[in-house]
C-alpha cells in the first residue's frame, strides 16, 4: 500500500563516494513512529537503494493507505 512520508535530501560531500551534494534521498513515515522506510543514493560507482522489509515493536500503529 501507500504510506504518507516525509522526503529528505541531505547535503553530502560529492566526489569520492557520492556523485553530487544532493545524491542521497531518505523517506521517513509522516506519523508518530518516524520510521526510515526507503533510502536511495547515487554513488560514484553506481547507485544504492534500500527499502524497509519488516518492522516490529512500534510505538503506535502503522497505517497504510
Amino acid at each position: 500500500g501507500k504510506i504518507n512520508a516525509l522526503v529528505f535530501r541531505p547535503l553530502v560531500q560529492s566526489g569520492r563516494i557520492f556523485k553530487a551534494e544532493e545524491s542521497v534521498t531518505i523517506w521517513i513515515t509522516d506519523d508518530a513512529n518516524k520510521i526510515p522506510i526507503k533510502m536511495q543514493a547515487d554513488l560514484s560507482v553506481g547507485s544504492l537503494r534500500a527499502e524497509l522489509q519488516q518492522y516490529q515493536g512500534l510505538v503506535t500503529g502503522f497505517n497504510k493507505r
